[in-house]
């Protein structure tokens, strides 16, 4: 697994959920006049259709976390896989209201947002996982 891109992905795939969910915390704070606290912005993120679309990102890290824990150990098909999906989920629809194409506006218009994704997009390069 050391050689193999998805650790890395999967922390790059947590700081990116960080940066989106901050992005969209900012968005929602400004149209609403309002100051979220943790504990809101938590109830929005699990419970608010708004941000039902970011949950699939977490729940991505989830079963990758749980992949890289199982016994016996992951194999690479499984890791290969993971990466894929997590491909998918960012680039991989065009249909409206998507993940990927969610995920594309904001990366237009957010320099953190696009910067990781030029890190991000190193791991789905096919010779890395060769």
């Amino acid at each position: 697994m050391n050689d193999h891109p998805l650790p890395t992905l999967r922390n790059q795939l947590l700081s990116l959920h960080k940066l989106l969910m901050n992005t969209e915390r900012a968005v929602y704070e400004k149209e609403e006049k309002v100051t979220l606290s943790p504990l809101q912005l938590l109830q929005l993120l699990t419970e608010n259709e708004r941000f039902s679309w970011l949950r699939q990102l977490s729940q991505l890290v989830v079963m990758m976390d749980e992949a890289m824990e199982e016994k016996p150990p992951i194999t690479k098909e499984r890791m290969d896989a993971l990466v894929g999906e997590s491909r998918h989920l960012l680039m991989g629809s065009t249909e409206p209201g998507s993940f990927a194409v969610r995920y594309a506006e904001i990366r237009a218009r957010e320099a953190t947002v696009a910067a990781a994704h030029v890190e991000i997009s190193k791991s789905f390069e096919p010779e890395l996982r060769d």
